[in-house]
């Protein structure tokens, strides 16, 4: 069957993204706790579908908040107007996209391939500015979350791709891990692609 849509993961596979998760604990010391939190959670909730994107985030700063004891607004903020604008800087001065990003994307549009960007974070658009992708690049631009679960849930992806208007089935992820992008792909009988670091 004929491929009509890729969907790109972010991290890791448009630019390697390596020492990031170090530089980010770096330049959260004050909040190492809420950092630890959110990972711990993020990994509790993988794969676990909640249904759309408000009760998703809900879920998840409910859980960071308990394990954090913190109230669930303010770990709101941190996350919103620190954390991932921390991302987004750190993304800006030391890391750009592979050299091979822009021309495969040109390239796959000139052949009318749809194309996605789909990661377990947001701030997507303004990451892709950071590495040097223009984000109209891609038609559609979309955190996991948002489509209803962290990666690897099938769900959310099999949302990305309704939102594309194609089959599972024509529809090619590209990502750099096994078990989130590989696992999803597989859970929802996508192609799929791991390109390593």
């Amino acid at each position: 069957m004929k491929i009509k849509a890729v969907i790109f993961d972010l991290d890791g596979t448009l630019y390697n993204n390596s020492g990031l998760p170090y530089k980010i604990a770096v330049h959260s010391l004050g909040h190492i706790r809420m950092l630890m939190c959110e990972r711990s959670v993020r990994r509790d909730m993988a794969g676990i579908y909640f249904g759309d994107k408000e009760k998703t985030y809900n879920e998840f700063f409910k859980r960071i908040a308990v394990k954090s004891g913190k109230s669930k607004e303010s770990v709101s903020k941190w996350y919103s107007e620190n954390y991932l604008p921390l991302q987004v800087k750190l993304l800006q001065k030391h890391f750009k996209a592979y050299d091979w990003v822009l021309p495969t994307l040109d390239k796959l549009r000139h052949k009318g391939v749809l194309l996605a960007c789909y990661s377990d974070y947001g701030f997507i658009s303004e990451k892709l500015m950071a590495i040097g992708i223009p984000p109209e690049k891609f038609d559609l631009i979309i955190d996991a979350p948002s489509a209803g679960g962290f990666k690897p849930c099938r769900e959310s992806l099999e949302t990305v791709t309704k939102l594309l208007g194609v089959s599972p089935k024509e529809a090619l992820v590209i990502g750099d891990r096994e078990d989130t992008d590989g696992l999803g792909a597989k859970a929802a009988n996508m192609h799929y692609k791991i390109i390593k670091k």
